[in-house]
């Protein structure tokens, strides 16, 4: 490596090649006195700060913002079909014009062809094709003669769509924007550097290269001073075998729950081997966990790739010749540290993380994200008055979501305790009527992290970072690596609040453009006592493959390669629409994403001394077997006799027999050691018995039904039910105890059936009151039904207006979202509709007893025990007999007194009732009735086929109600018997699942019962 004699500079692939490149050169002794050494990006800065005018370059955040503030602007701009005086919609697979009404879509997104895996936005298309063609000759024109008019398929334009020119044009106001702002394209200044520099003979060397973009070869060409050797990287044609004396192994876990304890075993094993041949440890160190600057996403283009990101570089510190004794490169290099790194460290080991995360993925960056999507007016948009319910806006109420407030409450920027947080949550979540404005007032005056996030979300405003950064560097209870990643998070954000505010966009925008980022995550552990940064290379490191890369052959002992998986790296490269309107513009690819990954593949084998080892889980999260990517396969061929057989490697693992030497396997079955990440055996920390299912412990059945507190404060020691607990119990033991025993009541206040029934009843319950009040009448007939509608308008509009100020626990009505409204709507349309029906019910009968305690604020003795409980309805006649009217918004066969054919009970609420009824009113009860409300009105139960006439119940499977044969008491002293056992069952402890029907399932809480059916 005499580059001091041989180059002036040389040029490496990114800043991480070029900081690698100068460690070796300082390792071997060569002198780089007078050699500049830098990633091809950075050196082109470089010359244009010495030679250029003066302009700055652009970022890559601010040239989105730009663009996007230039696709968001008004119809005439320049995204604007000029004979049509509509947006253009790039179709990315055939490049056809669709023209779309005003606008692309609300979102302004660029849809692409079926093979493309998202939809690009206009802004981003633009920006992806002045990062890969600006400065380029076919292009430059282009976009000169669209801004002139010239129309599609002429001058420069020929082979461009008609939906492609306006992008071409609104490109050109772009980059007329930045002539104004004094800034420049990294591409435009790549263009002008060539008459710009000093024509002296300059020796180049580009140094482990990828094939050099259109504008890279402009340049060169265009500076024929300068001798310019391209020393191409190696593997671009596919892998090969690995170096001689590096063993090739395998690693297939099961599934990602096995992964990270097995790579604990490999670096177990690995760095026991190196103890015991005593091998010195590396005089290197990882680069700093300083907080670096946000990076683009892994799929950036090849030309931002080439220039850099203006936005930052990170800086390494002096190395050796090893970066750690065990590498491991991984796809999430964060989530796998995370996991691994612990236990580690517990044994001993020094751990390193070289990596970045998403800055929706660090904390910071999950809070200040919900926090605006909680503040975020676009998102509640025009506030409504509805009628009948006050001053309640049920759209804002709609569209925001209480979930994001919850979210940052319990991040560590809330200020909050836990316990705050979990009330916060609590209280929003009970009340449906809950206001974002109250809510932030109340937020904002008690919680000065509030205000200074708040101000942030919504202004971007500078000094409300600063008070949070000071916040950050407050918190002492946390790691220095937790706060450097907080805090690169911050200083991410505000460069996209910086581009945001030089496009003059908003918070969204900036909040749009930050999620895309990533910050580093780069960190040291080392066991307690121990300073992980005064050691020299780590046991361990874990970073990405292209980080890995860079770092050069030789780099560790052990190097694990994972995720190796199709999913993971696919071979295939992205075509979108800007790469279409490229190619018509004859800018080609220079690269593909299978060279890369080639490339990357080989650096990767050559990096290690001792070891090579594969990983590929061999299922996924859904338990979906995976595919090895393309680059292992490749290199698994190197190994085979013929590539294009299939019997040698007709195996789970995809190898051939000579491969298989060595397979490191682990199963998900070893739940415990596989969480624990060891073989060893775990110490007892408590024994628990094994609880019991299906039935009470003895010692708890004095608590299977609790006392209860009746009118008038007396408690009630002896067991004492409801009939609806009752039948819940007969329906499934197993679902009555989770449901109504240990009540696992959401948080939320809900909108829904419970909510609605109760609606519904005390509707009915009121109309009736006010039938007799009113109307001086208890029945509904077919004369009083213009009469009754009006009353039960009124009624239904009283009752809506009532409900926001109900206490949450009296099961309120609160529609919040449009859906909801029409919801509430349609139960107000059957309950007028349900009064035809009623006009035909029972007409010798008339309502006498509404909501009626039978109890009478006590308990009444049933079934041998105490009972209590509310009828909704009792209709007597002249003679002394009653029908028991219970309403229900469905109906389905369990209703019907003939499924006792069938060896159950059935429902049996209604006949509880007419039993109670007919011993504390001394009424003859005839009917035990359920009378549906519903779409469908229709009644089922049980009545006594001798007095009441198959007419006076309409819309009745008769055959299955009627009890003809016998007086209608015996089916009610039949029901008290069944149920006496039942009850004794019950406070016996037995409560094993024995659902009726299927249907007793349906709603059941227990999703795990072994005997749940349907």
């Amino acid at each position: 490596m005499d580059t001091s004699i041989a180059y002036d500079v040389v040029l490496l692939l990114d800043t991480d090649r070029a900081v690698a490149y100068r460690k070796r050169a300082a390792d071997s002794g060569c002198s780089l006195m007078g050699v500049t050494v830098a990633a091809f990006g950075a050196w082109v800065r470089d010359l244009w700060e010495l030679y250029g005018d003066g302009r700055t370059f652009v970022s890559r955040l601010e040239r989105e913002a730009l663009l996007r503030a230039a696709c968001e602007g008004p119809a005439e701009g320049c995204c604007v079909d000029p004979k049509s005086g509509k947006r253009a919609q790039l179709d990315g697979a055939s490049g056809r014009c669709e023209l779309a009404e005003g606008r692309i879509a609300d979102d302004g997104v660029a849809s692409a062809g079926a093979g493309e895996t998202g939809a690009l936005g206009l802004d981003r298309v633009a920006a992806a094709c002045v990062a890969a063609g600006v400065g380029l000759p076919a292009f430059d024109a282009a976009v000169q003669d669209a801004q002139q008019g010239v129309p599609a398929g002429a001058g420069a334009l020929e082979g461009v769509t008609c939906a492609e020119v306006p992008v071409l044009r609104m490109i050109g106001g772009y980059l007329d924007r930045l002539a104004q702002l004094g800034m420049i394209e990294p591409g435009q200044a790549l263009a002008l550097l060539p008459e710009l520099l000093p024509q002296r003979p300059l020796h180049v060397l580009l140094e482990d290269a990828a094939p050099l973009t259109p504008g890279q070869e402009t340049f060169f060409s265009a500076c024929p001073w300068m001798d310019v050797e391209v020393r191409a990287a190696s593997g671009s044609q596919g892998p090969v075998r690995a170096p001689e004396g590096v063993r090739v192994r395998f690693a297939f876990p099961s599934g990602q729950y096995a992964w990270p304890a097995l790579l604990a075993d490999i670096a177990r094993d690995a760095l026991g081997a190196a103890a015991d041949r005593g091998a010195a440890p590396a005089a290197v160190a990882v680069p700093a966990a300083a907080a670096g600057p946000a990076a683009g996403d892994d799929g950036a283009s090849s030309c931002e790739d080439a220039f850099g990101d203006a936005d930052g570089c990170r800086v390494g510190r002096s190395a050796g010749t090893q970066a750690a004794a065990v590498m491991v490169a991984a796809k999430d290099p964060a989530a796998l540290f995370g996991r691994v790194a612990p236990a580690l460290v517990r044994q001993g080991h020094v751990v390193a993380l070289r990596g970045r995360r998403r800055f929706v993925d660090t904390s910071f960056g999950r809070a200040i994200c919900s926090l605006h999507r909680f503040l975020d007016d676009g998102q509640a948009g025009g506030a409504s008055h509805i009628e009948g319910y006050g001053d309640i806006a049920a759209t804002d109420v709609e569209r925001w979501n209480r979930a994001d407030l919850a979210d940052w409450a319990l991040s560590p920027f809330s200020g909050m305790t836990k316990k705050a947080a979990f009330k916060l949550d609590a209280d929003m979540r009970a009340d449906r009527t809950a206001r974002r404005s109250n809510l932030c007032a109340r937020l904002r005056a008690d919680n000065p992290m509030f205000a200074a996030m708040e101000r942030l979300a919504l202004q971007l405003d500078d000094q409300a970072a600063a008070e949070l950064e000071a916040a950050v560097r407050r918190m002492t209870n946390r790691s220095e690596a937790w706060r450097a990643e907080q805090l690169a998070a911050l200083r991410a954000l505000q460069r996209a609040a910086g581009a945001a505010k030089l496009a003059g966009l908003g918070a969204d925008a900036a909040f749009d453009q930050v999620q895309r980022l990533k910050v580093s995550v780069s960190r040291i552990v080392a066991p307690r006592g121990c300073d992980g940064a005064a050691f020299g290379a780590p046991d361990v490191l874990v970073t990405d493959q292209n980080t890995a890369a860079s770092l050069g052959s030789g780099s560790c002992e052990v190097c694990v390669v994972a995720d190796l998986t199709s999913g993971a790296y696919p071979a295939a490269d992205p075509e979108d629409a800007s790469r279409v309107l490229l190619e018509h513009l004859g800018v080609k690819r220079a690269d593909s994403a299978l060279a890369r990954m080639r490339r990357v593949f080989f650096a990767l084998e050559h990096a290690a001394t001792d070891q090579l080892i594969l990983e590929r889980c061999l299922n996924d999260s859904s338990a979906d077997p995976t595919y090895p990517c393309v680059v292992l396969e490749e290199f698994v061929d190197c190994y085979r006799d013929d590539p294009t057989a299939t019997e040698d490697i007709d195996n789970p693992y995809s190898l051939p027999e000579r491969l298989q030497d060595g397979m490191l396997l682990r199963g998900e079955d070893a739940l415990c050691s596989n969480d624990a990440l060891s073989d060893a055996p775990a110490s007892v920390a408590a024994r628990i018995e094994r609880p019991l299912t299906g039935a009470v412990s003895s010692e708890a059945r004095s608590l299977v039904v609790l006392p209860r507190v009746l009118q008038g404060g007396q408690v009630l020691d002896e067991p004492c039910l409801s009939p609806s607990q009752i039948e819940s119990y007969l329906e499934c033991p197993y679902k009555w105890f989770a449901q109504r025993r240990l009540r696992l009541d959401d948080l939320d206040e809900e909108f829904g059936p419970l909510e609605m029934g109760d609606f519904a009843h005390n509707a009915l319950h009121s109309f009736y009151k006010h039938m007799s009040e009113d109307l001086g009448e208890a029945k509904v007939t077919p004369q009083l039904l213009p009469q009754a509608r009006e009353l039960m308008a009124d009624v239904l509009a009283r009752h809506k207006a009532l409900q926001p100020h109900l206490r949450q626990s009296e099961n309120r009505l609160i529609p919040t979202s449009q859906v909801e409204h029409r919801e509430l709507a349609e139960l107000e349309r059957k309950l007028m509709d349900y009064l035809d029906f009623e006009a035909e019910l029972l007409p010798t009968f008339a309502p006498k007893y509404l909501e009626y305690d039978v109890a009478c604020g006590g308990a009444v003795d049933y079934a041998g025990h105490k009972l209590l409980g509310t009828a909704d309805r009792i209709d007597v006649d002249g003679e002394g007999r009653c029908a028991i009217i219970d309403y229900k918004g469905s109906i389905s066969g369990s209703y019907a007194l003939g499924v006792r054919e069938e060896g159950r009970l059935g429902k049996v609420q209604a006949l509880i009732y007419a039993q109670v009824v007919r011993r504390t009113l001394g009424l003859e009860p005839v009917g035990a009735l359920y009378v549906c409300y519903g779409r469908r009105k229709m009644i089922s139960g049980a009545y006594d086929g001798r007095v009441i006439e198959n007419a006076h119940l309409p819309n009745m499977r008769h055959k299955d109600c009627m009890c003809a044969d016998r007086p209608f008491s015996d089916v009610l002293d039949e029901t008290e018997e069944a149920v006496a056992a039942a009850l004794e069952r019950m406070l016996a402890g037995d409560i094993r699942p024995r659902p009726e029907t299927p249907e007793a399932c349906k709603w059941c809480p227990v999703s795990s019962c072994p005997e749940r059916r349907g």
